[in-house]
């Protein structure tokens, strides 16, 4: 449900949407010009919604991906020999996404593989792929991932519950036909094995002979080789099990044992048949999954176990071999998730030492690092001064050689290292926290060159051996555009994106970026989109979008269509959303006052921003509801009932209502456990909270969904029952957390519009 999002990458302004702005500029297409004044706007009727057809944005193509504008280059790599590009595409008008190679001398692009030239009849996914791909928030058809051999032309593309192989001559043949769907496929540097999970255990290929070797077995039910857990997957950002060494010698692997888990039953319906899925489930303040780490040596089969001092059952991630395959280095994280440790395990012994660790009064979390091959160091990203930067430490004793960044900014990402020149390429927050640049910066510390100039957000991927750089970008009133730079941020050529017609079609607007003064004067950041045609002295109606949960922020400055918004907009809506305190891109210190207490200061945050809202004169005040899904549909609930009067009605998607109900990885990191926090847990409840429901409320929930489980929804129902409050309810019976079906898309979308526009 609820998990740190990664930002896509961003683009260019098509030349039909050049200089169109949301604030009282001259009038861009469909608008009438400034808002009216507060004089005019004391005595104005209320204006009522109009129509659905008041709006090119139809139900039918918000549920279609992706939005107009991101038909984009994704998944972008270098090739091993650094003279292309290679990403995934949709093809003319096509959804599915195929395989394309840009050749960077040639400044050409051809189609590498389609997924229709290797399969003819793609499979049903199998609900372990489904599943994976639910948590990975992964909805693209066709080719969805490749993997590159670092040193060698080869590549390897899962597809249809197999694995395929793309040899240097660009013929694709099949390593696997089963029934039975391999997962997370690596494939080693030189690319002469592929490992990967079949079931519960690891196996690898030959890619030249095609013999499979399995190398682990006797994993009972309840148990994985090579398989992350429920909480690494949806709330540490960590997808795999099992990582290979440079040499393709070793794999270090995790074992997860789930049995002590608590089992929840997930059940619903689809085609016309029962879908019961029992799942180890571990709710806050419950068993964990046991896990240990083990060292599989491929050529005897022997895995060595690793005992990690400390671990109990707290968590492991970001686990990175040595460049000579001689040690791993990884990660772990306290069950309370208040210190971070950064373990060496020696390759042949599986000897393990503590190099450091960090703390945090409130939560820490999982850093990014990279390990240098020209020295015995490593670059990591640590929370420092309230903020997030990188710093080089030796990786043999842990020892601070340098804190490369400082200042009120946090680093996003790590890009790449270019030992030789002795500079980190990174990813940050330094011009603005809605914006995203990349710079460059000495390894042993320095001022940060920024190589990226437009305004918004860059997505880029550096490649240091090529010098060139690939660059996503966009910014609120500009879709996204591909191009390429030199090592020194000059831009050299571009990839074709299409120009999209919906931009004009739909007649899309940017919103408008705000600043609203928070408790304490703290600046919080928000967008609007105003009605298009707004009559003079007219009052409109309000729809708050809201998320507000940590780890996640909305309000950037990059291309983001949100047909939802436009389609409101279109019928007279003022439509608005705010990042309050707990989001991300603004460091710990700006995320650390929710600790314990998740809802309390985010509600007093979004408070403030309607009355904000309620001093602009084209605002009716009175009129004001509220929208928002998982963490968003937990506000949109709260909202209700604990600021009466405020919002006149609201929409809840698969809200938790009860936090000890949600995963440890999650609730545990914010709230701590139930048993240290009693208090804290039940000030979060919202089936406590029912009698207070003031306003419309729709509460909006799949039957399917494993992350949010339906009955967070059933026990509000219960409780709203028990206070004879009255509410609606809207049940999808074969969806999970994010509805995948275009039906089922259409369908919530619409309801949830007219929901608002009746109530409102």
């Amino acid at each position: 449900m609820i998990r740190r999002e990664t930002m896509g990458a961003m683009g260019l302004v098509l030349a039909a949407f050049a200089g169109c702005s949301s604030t009282p500029q001259p009038a861009c297409p469909g608008e009438k010009g400034p808002a009216p004044s507060a004089e005019a706007a004391k005595d104005a009727a209320p204006v009522r919604a109009l129509p659905e057809s008041a709006s090119p944005v139809t139900f039918e193509r918000m549920a279609v991906f992706p939005e107009p504008g991101w038909t984009v280059p994704r998944s972008v790599r270098f090739a091993p020999d650094g003279k292309s590009v290679v990403y995934l595409a949709a093809e003319g008008s096509g959804k599915d996404l195929s395989l394309f190679e840009y050749d960077l001398e040639k400044k050409t692009q051809r189609a590498l593989v389609r997924a229709a030239d290797v399969l003819s009849t793609d499979k049903p996914l199998s609900r372990e792929e489904e599943l994976r791909r639910e948590r990975q928030r992964q909805r693209a058809t066709g080719i969805t991932s490749y993997l590159w051999a670092e040193s060698a032309p080869v590549m390897v593309i899962p597809l249809g519950g197999d694995l395929y192989f793309r040899k240097a001559d660009g013929k694709v043949s099949a390593l696997t036909q089963t029934e039975e769907a391999e997962l997370d496929p690596k494939i080693c540097r030189n690319g002469e094995k592929v490992v990967f999970v079949r079931g519960r255990e690891l196996f690898s290929i030959d890619t030249g002979s095609g013999r499979e070797v399995a190398l682990t077995s006797g994993a009972p039910e309840g148990v994985t080789h090579g398989q992350s857990d429920f909480n690494g997957q949806e709330e540490m950002d960590e997808p795999s099990g099992f990582w290979v060494s440079p040499s393709c010698s070793m794999v270090a692997y995790l074992e997860v044992d789930e049995r002590k888990v608590a089992t929840h039953t997930v059940l619903g319906y689809r085609g016309k048949k029962a879908d019961q899925m029992e799942q180890r489930y571990p709710a806050a303040g419950g068993v964990n999954p046991s896990i240990r780490l083990g060292l599989l040596d491929l050529s005897t089969k022997k895995t060595r176990w690793v005992k990690v001092p400390g671990a109990g059952d707290g968590y492991l991630g970001r686990m990175e071999w040595s460049p000579d395959s001689d040690a791993l280095y990884f990660q772990g994280l306290d069950r309370a998730q208040k210190k971070r440790t950064l373990y060496r395990a020696d390759a042949k012994s599986g000897a393990v030492t503590e190099l450091w660790s960090d703390s945090s009064p409130a939560w820490i979390e999982f850093g990014e690092m990279r390990v240098l091959e020209k020295s015995p160091a490593l670059v990591w990203t640590a929370p420092r001064e309230g903020h997030i930067h990188l710093e080089t430490r030796d990786r043999a004793t842990g020892k601070l050689l340098a804190q490369i960044t400082r200042g009120d900014w946090d680093v996003t990402a790590i890009q790449a290292i270019d030992e030789k020149a002795g500079q980190v390429y990174f990813t940050a927050t330094r011009e603005s926290p809605l914006e995203r640049h990349l710079y460059r910066a000495p390894i042993g510390g320095g001022e940060p060159v920024k190589l990226t100039g437009e305004r918004g957000v860059h997505g880029t991927v550096v490649s240091v051996k090529s010098g060139v750089i690939y660059d996503l970008h966009s910014a609120s009133d500009r879709p996204p555009a591909a191009v390429l730079r030199d090592a020194g941020g000059a831009v050299s050529g571009s990839i074709h994106t299409p120009n999209d017609a919906e931009i004009v079609s739909l007649r899309l607007r940017p919103k408008e970026m705000i600043t609203v003064q928070g408790e304490g004067g703290v600046k919080l950041h928000g967008a609007m989109l105003k009605p298009r045609d707004m009559a003079p002295g007219a009052r409109y109606p309000v729809v708050v979008i809201v998320y507000g949960g940590p780890g996640v922020q909305t309000v950037v400055d990059a291309w983001s269509p949100s047909l939802f918004w436009q389609h409101m907009a279109d019928r007279g809506f003022v439509v608005f959303q705010l990042d309050n305190r707990g989001s991300t891109g603004r460091g710990p210190a700006f995320e650390h006052p929710i600790a314990g207490k998740l809802g309390q200061v985010e509600m007093r945050d979004q408070l403030a921003g309607i009355d904000h809202l309620k001093t602009l004169p084209f605002v009716d005040g009175g009129r004001i509801g509220i929208y928002g899904h998982s963490y968003g549909g937990y506000m949109a609930a709260l909202a209700l009932m604990t600021a009466p009067g405020v919002f006149k009605v609201g929409v809840a998607g698969s809200p938790v209502t009860e936090w000890q109900l949600y995963d440890t990885g999650y609730t545990e990191r914010y709230m701590g456990s139930p048993a240290e926090n009693a208090a804290g847990y039940e000030a979060t409840d919202l089936t406590r909270m029912a009698k207070g429901l003031s306003g419309k409320l729709l509460l909006v929930h799949s039957m399917l969904d494993e992350n949010v489980h339906f009955q967070h929804t059933a026990d509000l129902i219960d409780a709203l029952v028990t206070a004879n409050k009255r509410f609606d309810l809207l049940v999808l019976p074969g969806e999970r957390h994010g509805y995948r079906s275009p039906a089922a898309r259409s369908y919530a979308f619409r309801r949830v519009a007219s929901y608002l526009a009746e109530n409102l």
